[in-house]
């Protein structure tokens, strides 16, 4: 069901407001620093639909996302040096308003210059 408007050329029609609101969130690890960070508190209830990665530099490593400490992937993503790595296979993957979303970084070998962990999600309606 949608919303009757009228367009600036005078025609009438439905404006379709069920469509999918996603945004995402992301964190920069400074000089590729092993550790837990915390990135943010979600303002609204949402399910996290993917993780992705990028390693500049460096030869190796692992990330892995949380909400409110319990880890999004199952087994840590490996990192892909100047490239993007993700996956979409998320346990823990329903946060209410208020959870908290922090990023794990895990063994980053070869001095990469920074890791940039990217989360998706999908809002709930």
């Amino acid at each position: 069901m949608g919303h009757k408007v009228n367009s600036v050329d005078g025609r009438a029609g439905d404006v379709d407001l069920s469509a999918v609101r996603t945004f995402t969130k992301e964190y920069r690890v400074p000089a590729g620093k092993a550790g837990t960070y915390m990135v943010t508190r979600l303002p609204v209830a949402c399910t996290a639909i993917a993780v992705r990665a990028y390693r500049a530099g460096g030869t190796g490593g692992t990330v892995n996302a949380q909400r409110n400490g319990g880890d999004l992937l199952a087994e840590p993503l490996a990192t892909v040096t100047d490239a993007w790595a993700g996956w979409t296979h998320l346990q823990n993957a329903v946060f209410a308003a208020g959870d908290a979303l922090s990023v794990v970084t895990a063994a980053p070998a070869g001095s990469p210059a920074e890791v940039v962990v990217q989360v998706d999600f999908r809002v709930n309606p």
